[in-house]
């Protein structure tokens, strides 16, 4: 049974209502956003003056002289771009609390891969937000990491030998999990059953290249995607005399283009670590549930992160902006995802960063639309085009020209829901009210 209030879970039920009720209220049938610029986010191309009919959960027209329905919802985009939703392709739903589900629809996130879960958390909630019951990003779910991680480790299912993860592989599959986790803590033996049994039961599986794969193993198993840049392990490994060089790379990153291994760096998530674990609050936190706060603090206080470390992670991390676009001039394809940081607000940042790396706003924009589409084998989502779902972002301005421009929402549809300003400034100001003391 769903028990979203449960104590050990530290999640608030106040917002997980709020969002009911905002859902309940999004205007359903057809909307109409009228003389909008719709941004082609496969080719960059822009479409101005056109109007875009939704119906039910579809986009049913697109054009300049496009018929409305009688009863649509017409919604201004004159001076406006719209943009598919986003996606966050690496969150921890049960880590930054069930009470945020709804501030990633206020940022215009309408998806979300959870990367390590409590099944009897994730899946329900999964559940709970594609059934309606909540406003919230549809979830793509992992479950628990299976690796044999110390016990302090959340989110986890122990396994020990190949035997074991053969049964848990199998186990997850009958839950309905959509994917498997591997982790740092992943034994060897155990990383290549799951490799093995995984696709034979029509499970793909992704994470962390385990402290006893190499990356290229990882790649030749079949890892669908790598995670952290592996903790810096994609470009640790190749290092010359200790320092990175793309003609010392070059192999490895042709094989993982190769091999079709998609990349999620979360940049933002690692650029903020030396931070955090240096006093300092994380990003947004105004905005962050007691359930993220509390998890932050306990990693902190759990780790003991030397200062040399974290002086070393910070290094490392301006070494992944030139890695990056290295590896996508080489066939690598990326993912922008933001582990544990407030929802929404990390993923703009995220892209931000992604600029910040040498992409441009066109490329990062894609991280977050087109690619995870392409990424999860979703044809019906990612792009703006008739038939496809109507998941979609107003902004302001356009994000071609600065990608910070991403934050600028106006309004959001998701799934042929319409969620207005006024909706979006509400949520916000609900997770602002409820942040108490920091």
């Amino acid at each position: 049974m769903y028990r979203p209030c449960r104590s050990w879970r530290l999640i608030s039920c106040a917002p997980l209502a709020l969002g009911a009720v905002l859902f309940a209220s999004a205007q359903a049938g057809s909307v109409a956003i009228t003389e909008v610029t719709v941004i082609d986010v496969a080719t960059g191309r822009l479409q101005g003056g056109v109007t875009v009919v939704t119906h039910g959960e579809r986009i049913v027209g697109i054009g300049p002289r496009v018929s409305i329905p009688r009863g649509a919802t017409r919604v201004n985009g004159k001076g406006k771009f719209l943009i598919p939703g986003l996606w966050d392709m690496h969150s921890h739903h049960q880590g930054t609390g069930a009470d945020c589900l709804d501030l990633f629809i206020a940022k215009g996130v309408v998806g979300t891969r959870d990367m390590g879960g409590d099944i009897d958390f994730i899946l329900p909630l999964r559940e709970r937000v594609r059934s309606g019951a909540v406003l919230g990003p549809e979830i793509v779910a992992a479950g628990p990491i299976l690796d044999d991680a110390p016990p302090s480790f959340p989110f986890r299912r122990r396994v020990h030998n190949a035997q074991q993860a053969r049964e848990a592989v199998a186990d997850l599959k009958r839950a309905g999990v959509d994917f498997i986790k591997v982790h740092d803590h992943t034994p060897r033996e155990v990383f290549f059953a799951i490799a093995e049994e995984a696709p034979r039961l029509g499970l793909p599986f992704a994470g962390h290249v385990p402290q006893e794969v190499r990356v290229e193993e990882a790649a030749d198993a079949g890892i669908r995607s790598i995670e952290h840049l592996s903790n810096y392990d994609v470009f640790g490994e190749c290092l010359v005399n200790d320092s990175y060089t793309l003609a010392g790379c070059r192999r490895l990153f042709e094989k993982l283009a190769a091999k079709g291994v998609w990349q999620t760096p979360t940049l933002a998530f690692f650029e903020t670590i030396p931070d955090v674990f240096s006093g300092r609050p994380i990003a947004h936190a105004e905005y962050a549930s007691d359930s993220l706060l509390k998890l932050t603090r306990d990693n902190v206080e759990a780790s003991h992160v030397p200062a040399r470390t974290l002086e070393k992670m910070r290094l490392a991390g301006q070494v992944s902006l030139q890695v990056i676009p290295d590896m996508y001039s080489l066939g690598n394809r990326f993912l922008a995802g933001c582990d544990g940081l407030v929802p929404g607000f990390c993923l703009h940042d995220e892209l931000e960063w992604f600029t910040r790396a040498g992409f441009s706003p066109l490329q990062a924009l894609q991280t977050a639309t087109i690619n995870p589409a392409r990424f999860l084998g979703w044809d019906t989502q990612g792009t703006i085009e008739v038939g496809k779902r109507a998941d979609l972002v107003l902004l302001d301005a356009n994000p071609l020209v600065d990608i910070r421009n991403v934050a600028r929402i106006e309004n959001v549809v998701v799934r042929g829901k319409l969620v207005t300003k006024q909706a979006i400034d509400r949520i916000l100001a609900s997770h602002r009210r409820a942040s108490g003391s920091k």
